[in-house]
C-alpha cells in the first residue's frame, strides 16, 4: 500500500473514531441534564455558623435512596437515606476547620437509586455563600 494510501486511511480512521467519540459525548451531557432539570443538589458552606448545608431534591419524586458522603474529612461523612413520598433532605454538618487545600479536597457525593435513571452518582465541592455555585458531576452507573 503506498503511503497516500496509508495516511488516508488513517486520517479518515481518525475522523471516524472523533465523530463516534464526539457523538457519545454529546449524548451523555445531553443525559446529564435531563438529570440535573429533575434533581438539585447543594452543599454551602456556612461561615456564621461552622455548617455545611447539603441539600438533595428530586422534583420527579422518583428517587427511592440515597447515600450521601463527605470525602476528604478526617473521618468520612456517611449518612444513607430511604425516601417513600418525598425525595428530599437538607442535612446540616459541623466543620471545626476549612480544609487547609481548599474546598476542592473535600468533595461531597451522592449515590442514588432512581426509578427512572437507575443508579446515578453525582459529586460537587462545597463552596462559600457568595461564591459561584460548583458543577455537579453526573456518572450513570
Amino acid at each position: 500500500m503506498s503511503s497516500i494510501k496509508k495516511t488516508t486511511s488513517v486520517i479518515i480512521t481518525a475522523i471516524i473514531v472523533a465523530g463516534i467519540a464526539f457523538s457519545l459525548t454529546e449524548q451523555f451531557d445531553s443525559d446529564n441534564s435531563v438529570i440535573l432539570d429533575q434533581i438539585e443538589f447543594d452543599a454551602v458552606y456556612l461561615k456564621s455558623e461552622n455548617f455545611i448545608k447539603i441539600s438533595f431534591d428530586d422534583k420527579s419524586k422518583n428517587t427511592k435512596s440515597a447515600i450521601l458522603e463527605i470525602l476528604g474529612m478526617d473521618v468520612t461523612y456517611h449518612k444513607e437515606y430511604i425516601f417513600n413520598d418525598e425525595s428530599s433532605f437538607i442535612e446540616m454538618v459541623y466543620l471545626e476547620k476549612i480544609p487547609k487545600y481548599g474546598w476542592e479536597t473535600t468533595p461531597v457525593t451522592l449515590e442514588i437509586n432512581h426509578s427512572q435513571f437507575g443508579k446515578i452518582g453525582l459529586k460537587t465541592e462545597i463552596y462559600e455563600q457568595g461564591d459561584s455555585i460548583p458543577k455537579i458531576i453526573v456518572e450513570q452507573k
